[in-house]
Formats: C-alpha cells, structure tokens, sequence
C-alpha cells in the first residue's frame, strides 16, 4: 500500500466514523494540583514543628540534637498519643469523650490489681482491663444515644468519678507486674520502643478506616449531620454507638500498652493527660485535612507539643511551663480550628453535638 492510498483510506475511516463530532467531546480530566495555600493549610504545622527544632537545636544542639532525645520525645508520647486518638474517633461522629484519662485509671488498676497482687496471668488481667473498657463504653453509649443525655457532660462525670474510684483502690503504684509483660511494650527496636511502634500501628488502621471504608465516611457524615444522615437512610445511633465504644476501649488498650511500658500501674499518672490531649486533638485538626479530626494530624500535633515542652526544658524553664505551655498551645489551636472552618465555608466552630 503507497503512502497516498493509506492516507486516502484513514480518510475515508474519518468519514465514516465522524471523528469531528469524537474530537469535540469534553478533554479528560487533569490531574489536580494542590495550591500553595492549600499545600500551607495541610501542611503547615509540619513546616512549624520543623522550624521549632531548627531554633532549639541551635540554642541547646548538644543536648537536643540528639537520637537519644529524639527517641525519648516518640516514646515519652506514646500514652498521649493512645488517648488522642480515642479521642478523635468520638469527635468524628459528633461526640465528646472525656471519661478517657478516667478509664484508663481505673482499666490500668484492674490490671495491676490482678496481674501485680492477685498473681492472675497477665493475659487473662489484659483482657479484664480491655472488657471493662468495652463495658464503660456501652454504658456512656447507653446513656448518649439511647437516652439522649450531652457527651459532655456525661463523659466529663463518668470520668471523674472513675479517677476518683481508681485511687480509692489503689492510692499508689502497682509495681509488681509480670516481667514477662513488661517486656510485650518496653523491648526496642533501634532505640524506639514497642509502645510507640504500637501507636503508630492504630494510627495507620484508623486513618485506612476513616480514609477507604465505608464505615469511616459514614462516621463522618454523622458527625457532620446526623440529621441529614438519618435523611440519607444511615443507622446513626448504631454509628454513634461503634464510635463511643471505640473510643472508651481506646482507653483500655492505653492502660494495658502502658502498664506493660510503665512496668506499674500507677493510678495518678491520668491526671495529666486531659489537658494535652484535648491540645493534640485540636491542633492536629489544622493539619492534613483541616477542619476535621484526623489521625496523622493528632500524631503531628502530639509530637510537636513535646518537641517544644522538652525545648523549653532542656532551656531551664520545668514545673510551670508545662501547664503554660499546654494552656496557650490549647487556645491557638482552637483559634486556628476557628479560622480554618470560617476559610472553608463552616461557621467557624467545631461542629460537635454534644
């Protein structure tokens, strides 16, 4: 075939297929390419955290510019990080969990109390402590969906009153847990420790869950609207109740990873997680997705919360800074929470129905 009978017959093929009419439809389309404000928004406390260890490690770069505080900065934060993320998942389908420092009190000394006093296998005192957490979680449910009370204020009250029940069985440390569980959470791997390996483990389940299932958009869209989820045929008190067990056994699972790491059961140490958790939480909702709770922008918000407390130390300033430091770091994300809804159309608050 010559050139000229080829192109007599792509000709023809033209003809007969109408190609002018195929070359007009719609282009596919372009792969879209975040704008620099919305690469900032995303972003932005990752650029922060970064310029926050380039000024102390020039200020103190023998002491924290170092592994050993790098690695002491991850697993120090790991309990914070269990706890924000239980957090997380009841704020994503519109609820509140306070009582989480509370169950994980009083899930860490029935551990203790089993495993430490009354010689029961560790496993066999895991799993009571895990139950009991499962338990805490249907009764707050019970008392949040079913009879329509505020997360709040039912949550803030269990959880206190569950810090106070914990101390009264145990007002100091159970130290005398089984070594061999003791090592399921303390043993290293190149300097990080299990229990840190163990949260970021959580941390990538819920962000797969939340990000490519359809029980996590449905989680969010109750969050978002229950109203308008109910119109959309969504079982909304069934969601609401997975979520607040989730997030109570979120609690247990703290208490048995951190008894393990701890090597005790301490009934005190819960008292200091509130504060920083409610921190890291509304931080880490400026980052990655902006506007909504998220599991990777809780774990930066956590992580970037202690790089700048242990700064601050390693500059000669402990004791009060701690509360100071949380305090302020509380209000500005809460701020920044605000302008971020207000920047993507919401009403600038954090849309939670307590």
């Amino acid at each position: 075939m010559t050139q000229s009978e080829f192109a007599a017959d792509v000709t023809q093929a033209e003809a007969h297929l109408d190609l002018p009419i195929a070359r007009r439809l719609p282009p596919l389309p372009r792969l879209a390419v975040p704008s620099f404000p919305e690469l900032g928004a995303r972003y932005g406390l990752f650029g922060v955290w970064g310029i926050m260890i380039a000024i102390f490690g020039t200020l103190r770069p023998d002491s924290f510019l170092t592994l050993v505080n790098f690695q002491g900065i991850f697993n120090s934060q790991s309990l914070l990080l269990f706890l924000s993320l239980g957090l997380v998942i009841s704020l994503i389908s519109g609820d509140f969990n306070l009582a989480l420092p509370g169950v994980f009190s009083s899930c860490m000394v029935l551990l203790g109390v089993l495993n430490g006093n009354d010689g029961v296998p560790w496993e066999l005192a895991a799993l009571a402590a895990l139950g009991l957490s499962v338990a805490l979680g249907l009764f707050h449910a019970l008392l949040i969906v079913k009879l329509r009370l505020s997360s709040f204020i039912v949550t803030l009250g269990t959880g206190t009153a569950l810090l106070g029940v914990a101390y009264a069985i145990s007002p100091v440390a159970i130290s005398n847990l089984s070594p061999d569980f003791q090592r399921f959470a303390s043993r290293s791997i190149h300097g990080f420790q299990l229990i840190f390996l163990y949260a970021i483990a959580i941390v990538i389940v819920l962000w797969y869950v939340y990000k490519y299932t359809p029980l996590g958009r449905q989680l969010y869209f109750v969050g978002a609207s229950r109203d308008v989820a109910r119109l959309a045929g969504l079982n909304v008190d069934r969601l609401r109740t997975v979520s607040i067990v989730a997030s109570t056994a979120m609690g247990g699972i703290a208490a048995v990873v951190g008894s393990a790491w701890l090597g005790s059961a301490d009934p005190t140490l819960a008292g200091n997680f509130l504060l920083p958790m409610f921190a890291s939480t509304l931080l880490g909702s400026t980052a990655v997705t902006p506007g909504r709770p998220n599991a990777w922008g809780t774990t930066a918000a956590a992580f970037f919360l202690v790089t700048g407390y242990s700064g601050l130390q390693l500059l000669g300033l402990s004791g009060w800074i701690q509360q100071v430091f949380y305090g302020s770091a509380l209000v500005v994300a809460t701020l920044a929470s605000s302008l971020i809804a207000q920047r993507i159309g919401g009403s600038g608050e954090l849309e939670i129905a307590a």
